[in-house]
């Protein structure tokens, strides 16, 4: 009796993967005022730690990949996923300043840095070739939905349980939920069971050039270049953003509960956009989807800029939101047309850590405008214009693989 195709069920279990990390990872600050009011831990001091576990992951992607590439996505997801569960159940005894750094901004930093968007990724991309944007998408809209159910759950339990439980409750769904799934469900690559890419009755055609690169070979093309570059305008505007329009939307009258919502508003739009992306990819080219995106969210910016009123925030987070997450599996995507899989977790690795440095970037300029110019209209400014960089050189972007060129060294070998 034939095996059913397993991808359907990777892509299951990468959606409740990237639901759990997403959703653990942002909650750190909903902590900053219960931890203030038992402890007195001033809030810049609570915001180092976000910013540690943001440099941690960030920093461990290019390990992370190379990891994935040489010993398969099951065992790195899976020890990654434990630890973040690990992190928070530690957390719930938390009664020292130096704990909440440790566990959330180093040791939740680690694991989120294996069960994220890249490794995930990769694990997608190893089962579909010809359906990877689709899958891609439907997988990464976990994102989404891990921001929609687990950050309110994390409210309702800190307000009515306290945050000692919220951690506990938030640990357990790590380590009795995702860390069984991905045990469970996940093989790394389709030739552990016998079978290929997509469900195919055998092994698709496999370039080459792809596969006889190293990751130094790739490093050097343009093409990487590009399309990182890119993505790199997509780092420094999600995360200005998510950091200070809460912020800016109080500078403008509303509430301190306003952010909140504008950002979930946000999350929504990108949900239903996520899944759309992954129908048209099957009709549409990537790259004009891509770029569509990225003029999209070009335009919100201008539009956040020029904002001087509450009622205007509501627009641009809907647009925001549908140009936001989606870009994602689109650059995973193209990146794994271009180069293949061969070095994929390694590549992706190296995309994601360029993208971190540009979210740090953007997180620290967002406030030093704020603070040198007493608004943010500046820094949104900032926004507009890294991302209409970004549209630019997305326009030069591959979509079909070509071989790069060889290394000097690999010339005189020859």
């Amino acid at each position: 009796m034939t095996r059913p195709f397993l991808g359907p069920t990777i892509v299951g279990v990468t959606f409740l993967t990237l639901m759990g990390a997403f959703g653990l990872n942002l909650t750190g600050g909903q902590f900053f005022t219960p931890l203030h009011l038992s402890y007195g831990w001033d809030v810049t001091t609570l915001s180092l730690a976000v910013s540690l576990n943001m440099l941690t992951w960030g920093l461990l992607q290019p390990v992370m990949g190379r990891l994935i590439d040489r010993i398969g996505a099951k065992f790195v997801l899976t020890a990654s996923a434990l630890l973040m569960g690990i992190a928070f159940l530690l957390s719930s005894s938390i009664t020292e300043i130096w704990q909440f750094f440790l566990y959330y901004g180093i040791f939740t930093g680690i694991g989120f840095a294996g069960c994220g968007s890249m490794a995930n990724s990769v694990l997608v991309s190893q089962w579909y070739l010809k359906k990877r944007p689709m899958m891609l998408a439907r997988s990464s809209m976990g994102i989404n939905i891990g921001q929609l159910v687990l950050l309110p759950l994390t409210g309702v339990l800190i307000a009515n349980t306290g945050f000692r439980t919220a951690f506990l409750v938030l640990g357990l769904i790590m380590v009795i939920i995702v860390v069984p799934a991905i045990l469970l469900g996940v093989k790394s690559h389709p030739s552990e069971i016998g079978q290929y890419p997509d469900g195919l009755r055998e092994a698709p055609t496999v370039n080459q050039a792809t596969q006889s690169s190293s990751l130094l070979d790739w490093l050097k093309t343009r093409d990487f270049w590009v399309t990182t570059l890119g993505f790199m305008s997509c780092g420094y505007t999600l995360y200005l953003v998510t950091t200070h329009l809460p912020k800016y939307a109080f500078d403008l009258g509303g509430s301190t509960a306003l952010g909140g919502q504008l950002l979930g508003l946000a999350a929504t739009a990108s949900a239903v956009s996520m899944w759309l992306t992954g129908q048209f990819s099957q009709t549409l080219r990537k790259k004009p989807l891509l770029i569509g995106f990225y003029l999209l969210r070009t335009f919100a910016f201008v539009w956040l800029a020029t904002s001087r009123d509450v009622s205007q925030l509501y627009l641009f987070a809907l647009l925001y939101g549908i140009s936001s997450f989606p870009i994602i599996p689109l650059v995973t995507s193209l990146m794994g047309t271009r180069f293949g899989t061969h070095l994929m977790g390694s590549l992706l690795g190296c995309v994601w850590l360029l993208h971190q440095v540009a979210a740090a970037v953007g997180v620290f300029v967002g406030g030093y405008l704020r603070s040198v110019s007493g608004d943010y209209h500046l820094a949104f400014w900032s926004c507009a214009f890294f991302l209409s960089i970004g549209t630019l050189v997305t326009f030069f972007a591959p979509e079909t693989p070509t071989r790069p060129q060889p290394a000097k060294v690999s010339l005189q070998r020859y």
